[in-house]
């Protein structure tokens, strides 16, 4: 039979092992879940990035005259908001999207010939009445947004940026013809 204080005793021995066992394994199991959930903003930031880069040039490919008043592919203002309101939750300023045209893909893969360098460019050019863009070129809208740890200053880990280029094919001149 057991005397009730080596019960006791062995007890306390089981419990001190306990916690050291619990001591050695949790930072562990909490650096692996701060890993996940870092993981897990860095593929929200990138898929924010790249949703809002297609929405720009979605906007700007578009026939027809949006609601600022100008031809849809040289309405920055409206390239941009398009921009911003598509990224949710990530801050993206107007230094951050940049927009270009160009001829479209070249065989063999070259470098593309460039139409406008900046969408200001083209809307200037627009509007004195020399409009560069044909049917074939493509607008090229590119984002960059920055990720940074939660707590990446005390592991010693620094951001990185997230770029996104999407480029669309510019709907100009298209004659429709409706159905008899």
């Amino acid at each position: 039979m057991i005397k009730p204080t080596k019960k006791f005793k062995l007890f306390r021995l089981e419990n001190a092992q306990t916690m050291v066992e619990f001591a050695l394994v949790f930072p562990i199991v909490l650096l692996i879940t701060y890993g996940i959930i870092e993981f897990g903003r860095m593929l929200w930031i990138y898929s924010a990035v790249t949703s809002s880069a297609r929405e720009g040039a979605r906007y700007g490919a578009a026939a027809g005259i949006g609601p600022n008043g100008v031809i849809q592919y040289a309405d920055c203002t409206g390239i941009r908001t398009a921009v911003q309101k598509t990224a949710i939750l990530i801050p993206i300023s107007n230094l951050n999207i940049f927009i270009h045209y160009d001829k479209g893909p070249v065989v063999p893969p070259a470098i593309p010939i460039t139409v406008a360098s900046t969408c200001e460019t083209l809307r200037t050019a627009v509007a004195s009445g020399n409009d560069p863009i044909k049917l074939g070129n493509r607008i090229v809208v590119t984002v960059i947004a920055q990720y940074e740890p939660l707590i990446g200053g005390f592991l010693g880990v620094s951001g990185f940026p997230i770029n996104s280029l999407n480029a669309r094919t510019i709907l100009k001149d298209i004659e429709f013809i409706p159905n008899p």
